[in-house]
């Protein structure tokens, strides 16, 4: 896989002090009803069969117990035809900005030839965007964050067009596959606005007190795992308007094999190619490989912020089209003073910019910004 390291220093979105109210909960048992199960070909050419619900449920690939829910891939038979029997689920549901929180028991392991994704994408891909949450292949011990738009966005110095998309992986070892499974899950969250896209990991047992409340409040957690920021937010090696590059999104589950990515590198994961000549042939005559293969979501929650909220209950008393008039232009440039820092309040968030008086030091933060090409999910 070509690569391209690239510092990324500068300023580091802060949260804002957003607090934020639910919206939709996915968590047992409404998960089934605010899914699709996908059956059409796999855009990034992999080597899976994606079934129905009848299907899965007919081959025990789909539990809900003790209000968790369990979904995997055929660990039984030999795979032919499309591929190895998989499950993609698809929200009926599309977002435009929020915080999405995912609390996982377990996720697919760091197997040969998978490629499992938690993600969000929109219409017309790469045009309304994607967000990619979670992702890796084979056997990745790290998680990558990877935003992919159409042209014109530009996120810390790196295109994120097309399938190239850019990325970032953190070093730690316990927030993807194998690593994320022995540690007991753990907790992500993603947070949505005009401004930037956040994502937080937390390992079990640390996460903030309030994540998984009626109110979550990113305020307090810390300085995100990611943050890819939009342009203007005194951040000058980005050119991105988030609004234009990123709506209407779906939330996906998926895992798939080979294909673009895993079948791409197989060659250059030295556990895996001693497996099998080729990513496919291991993937169809290896059934048992992939029985760690499956995902277990404690929860998931959807959170707009509640600073929208106080602004539609003041409205309240005004009906018909001059109501929605006075709530939208309220929500669009409601401005609030706090120290060095001003809170910008655009539809569903409540985003930040840095005051130009706060030092580089106070502002600044480092990681690696990798860029990958071969592969996105757009439908």
């Amino acid at each position: 896989m070509r690569t391209a390291s690239v510092l990324l220093a500068g300023a580091l979105a802060t949260s804002a002090h957003a607090k934020y109210i639910l919206k939709d909960d996915y968590s047992a048992p409404n998960f089934l009803n605010m899914f699709n199960f996908d059956t059409f070909d796999d855009p990034t050419h992999g080597y899976v069969n994606y079934v129905d619900q009848a299907t899965a449920d007919s081959m025990d690939m789909f539990n809900v117990s003790n209000g968790q829910v369990t979904f995997g891939v055929d660990h039984t038979n030999i795979a032919s035809g499309r591929g190895r029997t998989s499950i993609r689920l698809t929200s009926k549901a599309q977002y435009t900005h929020g915080l999405v929180i995912l609390d996982l028991a377990h996720m697919p392991g760091s197997i040969c030839g998978t490629w499992p994704a938690f993600w969000m994408t929109g219409p017309n891909w790469p045009h309304s965007g994607e967000i990619d949450i979670i992702e890796g292949v084979n056997t990745a011990s790290r998680n990558r964050m990877t935003m992919h738009t159409s042209d014109g966005c530009s996120l810390a110095g790196s295109t994120c067009q097309g399938s190239l998309g850019c990325h970032i992986e953190p070093t730690d070892t316990n927030s993807f596959g194998t690593g994320l499974n022995d540690a007991n899950g753990g907790v992500y969250a993603m947070q949505w606005t005009s401004r930037w896209i956040n994502i937080w990991f937390f390992p079990r047992g640390r996460e903030p007190s309030d994540i998984s409340g009626p109110h979550p409040n990113t305020g307090t957690w810390g300085h995100p795992s990611a943050s890819f920021v939009g342009g203007g937010a005194d951040d000058s090696e980005s050119s991105c308007n988030i609004d234009e590059h990123f709506k209407d999104n779906h939330i996906v589950f998926d895992t798939t094999f080979c294909g673009d990515w895993a079948g791409a590198v197989w060659g250059q994961d030295a556990t895996c190619a001693a497996l099998a000549g080729s990513c496919q042939d291991y993937v169809r005559d290896h059934p048992e490989a992939f029985a760690d293969s499956y995902w277990t979501v404690n929860s998931l929650r959807v959170y707009q912020s509640d600073t929208f909220q106080r602004d539609v209950a003041a409205q309240a008393p005004v009906s018909g089209p001059a109501a929605e008039a006075v709530v939208q232009s309220t929500a669009a440039n409601s401005l609030v003073e706090q120290g060095n820092t001003t809170l910008a309040i655009h539809d569903d968030d409540a985003a930040a910019t840095t005051s130009p008086s706060m030092s580089t030091e106070a502002k600044g933060v480092t990681r690696h910004l990798h860029r990958h090409h071969l592969h996105h999910h757009h439908s």
